[in-house]
């Protein structure tokens, strides 16, 4: 069987200069000016033929995942700091990529066609990109695995990577065929340390239905659970997530030790922090590692 988990992904080499001829005085004044007014409206009227590969930065850790997904090694200008971090999905990729911070100065002096973004740089670097016709790609928000499909084709086709976009939708759709259905429909309940849970509208829900479970609250969205009201729900099994941060677990609601002796009481399983950090179609070869990952015995005794 193919295996999904090695972050190995084929993709297009990317698109070479095509030679037209040797360029006059004129041709040579134009691209000149055009350097000053930027490189999106330099690609734009370039000479009917050539065509030349979109360079692309990118301010955050979310919008790190699509870049590195789709985008061909030298077409990548910049990641965001974030890149390499145990949350980033495709983190073996960003090894010797220049990483930078959002500021204007930083992208401008590595003058990309595209920036990339889900969360990073604040309404004035984005009006200061586009005023010098530097193109900005928003990623939007999903909460399901239909969503994120659609998402992966509409940052392909932005980023001119609609092929590498069919070569992970492939991916993706083996992914999902691939789970299997660990709850067997058991009730389950999404806790963090800091005492929050999540509802079927959002993308955890839908991970945890696809690994076969029923959700144990059907409140929308993310939602604070108080030690209370944790201790009065009786789920089956207990997802959890994030409780290997050391820092963050120093004092947070799921510390209490009434929390840990009834998690520790229950079956549970351990939902990877890059799985839950970002959301697009890449969580869904971590879903299956855990989909075969057998659930962890109430023993009685926390672990965390």
């Amino acid at each position: 069987m193919t295996s999904l988990t090695t972050g190995y992904r084929p993709h297009l080499g990317p698109h070479k200069w095509k030679r037209t001829g040797v360029c006059t005085t004129a041709c040579l004044l134009l691209v000149a000016s055009l350097s000053v007014a930027g490189p999106a409206v330099a690609r734009a009227v370039a000479p009917k033929g050539d065509v030349r590969a979109l360079t692309v930065v990118s301010l955050d850790m979310c919008a790190d995942q699509y870049v590195l997904g789709l985008v061909p090694r030298d077409q990548i200008l910049a990641l965001s700091e974030r890149s390499a971090l145990p949350d980033s999905n495709f983190r073996e990729r960003a090894e010797y990529v220049r990483r930078i911070k959002p500021r204007i100065e930083s992208i401008l002096a590595l003058n990309p066609d595209v920036v990339v973004r889900t969360w990073g740089g604040d309404l004035n670097l984005i009006k200061a990109l586009e005023r010098r016709h530097i193109k900005v790609i928003n990623i939007n928000d999903i909460n399901n695995y239909e969503q994120a499909k659609s998402e992966l084709f509409r940052i392909g086709h932005e980023l001119d990577q609609e092929a590498s976009a069919q070569i992970e939708a492939r991916r993706f759709d083996m992914a999902l065929a691939d789970i299997q259905p660990l709850g067997r429909g058991r009730s389950v309940l999404y806790y963090t340390p800091s005492g929050y849970s999540a509802g079927p509208d959002t993308m955890t829900g839908d991970m945890l239905r696809r690994l076969g479970f029923k959700l144990e609250t059907q409140d929308k969205g993310y939602f604070y659970l108080s030690p209370e009201v944790l201790l009065s729900k009786k789920p089956d099994v207990f997802a959890l997530a994030f409780y290997d941060d050391a820092y963050a677990m120093r004092r947070v609601p799921g510390r209490n030790p009434l929390i840990r002796a009834r998690i520790a009481d229950t079956p549970h399983i351990v939902l990877p922090r890059q799985a839950l950090s970002c959301n697009g179609w890449f969580t869904a070869y971590d879903l299956v590692r855990v989909s075969k990952t057998p659930i962890h015995v109430g023993s009685g005794k926390a672990g965390f």
